[in-house]
């Protein structure tokens, strides 16, 4: 196969500076004529375009090419997702050896690039560029530990509307092994809480919790609360519920 240098085949295009492939080297990639190549990506242009959730554009950019004759060409642009897709497409060997090629072209353009980029930038910008990229990782971080609990959280919903506790206890097991982080409510209360909140005893809060359904069985969980170890959490539906029985609480003569 025909050796390809990174800063001859890899270009930036766009505002955001994404890297592409152009049609007719890896035309050149696959042993494919590049007039074999566009019907092939036209074909799956059209395919993705039916699509409104696909954007066809983050895998083949429309661009074109002035030939000697100085009349334009249509051509393509592949992203390395383009890329991606044709190799799925490929069988074997050949597409084997593709996919190699181009995912080594990307990495080691990225590489080069990085190293030319840091070579000029001051060590402050340098600090500041680390500083982005953990900011960003410990976003990426935060955002699937909460797509975990809201997945989670949704279990526990369903287990709420369970009435066989078999069933309901499987769920929210399913729901604790799915947890990367305790699944609480923003607000998390003991009884000790409440009760300051309430005016009255801890052990009154624990009696109404039981009356009003805010309590859950020992080890379980439920809307209004969960238990962690020996002690019971209510959070902020609960509390509110306690809130609007406060009245008869402190009514009760043996607080």
């Amino acid at each position: 196969m025909e050796h390809f240098n990174t800063d001859s085949v890899i270009r930036y295009v766009g505002e955001s500076k994404q890297q592409v492939i152009d049609s007719r080297d890896v035309a050149k990639m696959i042993g494919k004529t590049h007039a074999h190549l566009m019907r092939d990506i036209d074909s799956y242009k059209e395919v993705l375009d039916q699509n409104p959730k696909l954007d066809s554009d983050r895998f083949f950019i429309e661009s074109s090419y002035q030939a000697g004759t100085g009349k334009n060409y249509k051509c393509y642009l592949l992203t390395k997702q383009g890329c991606e897709f044709v190799a799925n497409k490929l069988t074997g060997r050949k597409g084997t050896i593709f996919t190699a090629t181009y995912v080594g072209l990307f990495n080691e353009y990225q590489e080069e690039h990085n190293q030319a980029l840091e070579g000029h930038l001051l060590k402050d910008e340098l600090v500041i560029r680390k500083g982005e990229l953990e900011y960003h990782r410990d976003y990426l971080i935060q955002m699937e530990r909460q797509n975990a609990n809201n997945e989670v959280k949704n279990l526990i919903s369903i287990a709420d509307r369970m009435e066989n506790r078999h069933d309901r206890n499987l769920i929210l097991n399913e729901a604790l092994n799915k947890s990367v982080m305790p699944v609480a409510q923003p607000l998390s209360l003991s009884a000790t809480n409440v009760a300051n909140q309430i005016g009255t005893s801890p052990y009154n809060v624990g009696k109404w919790g039981q009356m009003l359904g805010l309590k859950a069985p020992r080890g379980e969980r439920c809307r209004y609360g969960y238990w962690q170890d020996d002690r019971y959490y209510y959070n902020e539906d609960a509390l509110q519920i306690f809130l609007d029985h406060r009245d008869d609480i402190l009514g009760e003569e043996d607080y």
